[in-house]
């Protein structure tokens, strides 16, 4: 489709796409070439932000990815509605009904709770054991004979007043088990949410950390996206300013 980024092929003696090891990309131009080997199945990534900055714009165009390739998909929507982003989808002309029919995407609900009209819904997400019971079914539901996409938007918001403790010990058990069913995992994190400390222990476990920040430049607002890893308790990673384009969605500058 004119316009699209499509999934890049293989490399030469790799493993096909979807296979045990083989790489696959977060569907983005601008930040899948700051990835030259790819991400991985079984694979976490943490994306922290303001809101309105682009997370769930990210999160539309690395579903749209995975349903490019025949991956299957779930997004839990915790800040909007679904249908919210259903509606977000659509404006990047993507159509999402005939993928929810195949049982390709599943929309999670946690943010109607017990007043949700949709299919699968969490009534509690505040309550860790039952959020991450209706995440396990969710993954079970969608099946696991292809790949698996999953998208959390945003998970500071289903830690609520959780303590650190616990949201720590929750999110180590928690990424086990994704990593373990091979599920590449995008998780958003709303900035200011959670405090320093707790944000600082839950980014150790991510192999891959994406910020999206508002800088300054000549008195005009630019956002700047950085991608990278800790090291030795620092983030070290690469910066991109980018734009979000109403019609094809986040734009990195090379």
């Amino acid at each position: 489709m004119k316009g699209r980024h499509l999934p890049r092929a293989t490399k030469a003696g790799t493993a096909p796409y979807g296979a045990a090891g083989a790489p696959c990309w977060i569907g983005v131009p601008g930040i899948d070439e700051l990835l030259p080997d790819g991400v991985r199945y079984g694979n976490q990534i943490m994306c922290m932000g303001d809101t309105g900055i682009g997370k769930t714009v990210l999160a539309a165009q690395f579903l749209y990815e995975g349903l490019l390739v025949g991956d299957r998909c779930i997004y839990v929507a915790c800040d909007e509605s679904p249908e919210s982003m259903r509606m977000n989808m659509a404006g990047l002309r993507i159509g999402t009904l005939a993928y929810e029919r195949a049982n390709r995407l599943m929309f999670l609900d946690a943010y109607g709770r017990e007043r949700s009209t949709e299919p699968f819904s969490v009534s509690s997400p505040n309550d860790l054991d039952e959020y991450f019971a209706s995440e396990r079914l969710a993954i079970k539901h969608v099946g696991t004979d292809r790949p698996v996409r999953l998208v959390v938007d945003s998970l500071s918001t289903i830690f609520g007043t959780a303590d650190r403790s616990a949201i720590l010990a929750f999110n180590r058990i928690r990424l086990r088990f994704l990593t373990a069913h091979g599920v590449l995992t995008l998780d958003n994190y709303v900035t200011g949410l959670l405090d320093d400390q707790t944000l600082a222990g839950l980014s150790h476990a991510y192999p891959l950390i994406l910020k999206f920040s508002y800088h300054e430049s000549n008195g005009d607002m630019q956002r700047v996206l950085q991608l990278g890893k800790l090291r030795s308790g620092m983030f070290s990673g690469q910066k991109r300013n980018f734009r979000i384009d109403k019609r094809v969605g986040i734009v990195a500058q090379g």
